[in-house]
């Protein structure tokens, strides 16, 4: 069970539930696709089945502004079922089997650069912690979503301490 989306663009509602990364439900029929920020700019890359599209992104306060094809949409969305349980540590809406970053020796967290619910890409930086004087940093060793996030940084840790929990 995935995060669904109530989304109204150009007058009509659409329910989109996101099963997992390449996957989406639009009003119950299944479609593959593929969206990737292009250089950091409110543009991106959106391929749907076989079509593909460039799509130019302004955040508003209460709804988007998409441009698609030289036409432009309001476009409003509500989460309707999130990704992830509350606060609490139960995983169950985890998409896939979680995975937790761990300290590989003790020594201090210098950082966590990263928080509940944030996408992180394989090979993010998802904790620095620094040991004999030397600082390591720890990276994801695949993309996902943020699970968990076990305590704050400026702090001891043990080996095998359970760091960032990603799904």
């Amino acid at each position: 069970m995935g995060v669904k989306y109530r989304v109204v663009a150009g007058g009509r509602t659409f329910e989109i539930e996101i099963d997992h990364e390449r996957l989406a439900w639009v009003d119950g029929q299944p479609l593959y696709l593929d969206l990737e920020q292009v250089g950091g700019l409110p543009v991106y890359s959106l391929s749907l089945d076989e079509a593909g599209y460039m799509l130019f992104v302004e955040e508003g306060q209460e709804e988007y502004r998409v441009e698609v094809q030289g036409r432009l949409y309001p476009v409003q969305v509500e989460e309707v079922r999130p990704r992830l349980a509350p606060l609490g540590g139960d995983q169950a809406g985890c998409g896939t089997e979680p995975f937790t970053v761990r300290a590989p020796l003790a020594g201090h967290l210098v950082a966590l650069p990263v928080s509940q619910g944030q996408d992180v890409a394989a090979g993010e930086v998802v904790a620095v912690v620094e040991s004999m004087k030397m600082q390591m940093e720890l990276k994801a060793p695949r993309g996902g979503l943020v699970a968990e996030v076990h305590g704050q940084p400026d702090r001891d840790v043990a080996q095998e301490e359970a760091l960032v929990t990603i799904c």
